[in-house]
């Protein structure tokens, strides 16, 4: 019986997400149907409900497995590097797999990365708040949610691009908008002293 954890299961599983992929690049995820999947992967209606109850779910899959895969590498950067270039590990995993996230993009309105933004939030969010002083729950959180927004739409700016600008400009262009949040933090706590 093919299971998760057998090698049969998850190939077919592959075999489908990358039938899905196909097909999303010459028509939208709506009008996409398990019909035509399973045409593609060359698979019956059965195996894909073995593997999803419906294409939402498949997608919603592939966005996890993304989100899951970003994460592990993110956490492996950090570990060896610290908070140093802390963006270069999502550059290069989001250009590395560009192909996916601009099929996914062209579908979806969300980045699928949410997932992996705990690292940043840990090692490069809170800290700047701290050295502002921030430190009100309410308020890390909506310094969280303009983070997250903000990277999340530079991010899908430099995919919609083609990701043309290297790792490494990229990587300046984000670490310059990130410390103005402390800047402005520091700038209004100045001018209520005046």
């Amino acid at each position: 019986m093919n299971t998760k954890n057998n090698q049969r299961y998850r190939d077919m599983d592959i075999c489908m997400k990358a039938a899905m992929l196909e097909l999303m690049q010459k028509i939208p995820f709506e009008k996409i149907t398990v019909k035509s999947i399973c045409q593609r992967a060359g698979v019956n209606r059965g195996t894909f409900y073995s593997h999803y109850t419906d294409m939402e779910g498949m997608m919603n899959d592939l966005e996890e497995y993304l989100s899951g895969e970003l994460l592990q590498v993110v956490e492996e950067w950090i570990k060896y590097n610290g908070s140093k270039s802390i963006f270069l590990p999502y550059l290069r995993y989001i250009k590395e797999h560009q192909y996916v996230y601009q099929v996914t993009l062209s579908n979806r309105k969300a980045l699928p990365i949410k997932k992996s933004f705990q690292p940043l939030l840990e090692h490069l969010i809170l800290p700047i708040c701290r050295t502002a002083q921030i430190t009100d729950e309410e308020e890390l959180l909506y310094y969280n949610v303009y983070f997250q927004s903000g990277i999340t739409m530079v991010l899908k700016c430099w995919i919609e691009n083609g990701c043309k600008k290297s790792d490494e400009e990229m990587n300046v262009i984000l670490m310059n908008c990130v410390p103005m949040i402390s800047e402005c933090q520091r700038t209004i706590d100045v001018s209520e002293n005046i």
